[in-house]
Parts: C-alpha cells; sequence; structure tokens
C-alpha cells in the first residue's frame, strides 16, 4: 500500500475506532480497492450490524461478485447475527 493509502487508512481507523460509520465505510472501500476483500466483508459487516444499511447492500454486492449468488440471497431476505453469521429464515 503507497503512502497516501496508508495515510487514509490511519485517518479512517480513527474514525473507526471512534464509532464513526462514514469511516467504516471508507475503510472498507479502501480494502476493497485493495483487493482485500476479506477485510473489506468485514468492515463492511460491522458497518452494517450497528445499522448502516448502505454497506449491507455492498456486502451483498460483493458476495453476488463472488459467484455466491445463493448467500447473497439469505443475506438479503434475512440480515446477519450479531456474531456476524447470515440470519436463519423466521418460522413460528
Amino acid at each position: 500500500m503507497r503512502g497516501r493509502h496508508r495515510h487514509a487508512v490511519r485517518l479512517a481507523q480513527r474514525g473507526t475506532d471512534a464509532g464513526d460509520l462514514d469511516a467504516l465505510q471508507i475503510l472498507a472501500q479502501v480494502w476493497e480497492q485493495a483487493r482485500n476483500q476479506e477485510e473489506a466483508e468485514r468492515l463492511y459487516r460491522q458497518a452494517a450490524d450497528a445499522g448502516d444499511f448502505g454497506a449491507l447492500g455492498k456486502l451483498i454486492r460483493m458476495r453476488v461478485e463472488a459467484g455466491d449468488e445463493q448467500e447473497a440471497e439469505r443475506l438479503a431476505r434475512f440480515g446477519s447475527t450479531a456474531e456476524g453469521e447470515i440470519e436463519v429464515p423466521w418460522s413460528p
């Protein structure tokens, strides 16, 4: 990662540490552009778990792009648990 990216990551990480959802999204985008899908998904999931629906949409898009249509569909329909797993369907 080049100097400007490292600086951006440091700044975004400060915001993330303070609970800033926008900073989480920015940091996730930086990692996604750097082709670190695992870290990007982790951060998008963290933002989605905190109520950021835009981050949930990005997680779903990433699952589709990774070829995992079934997981993307389940995530879109049921969301995720506090542990970051896709929620199971609810039944009465």
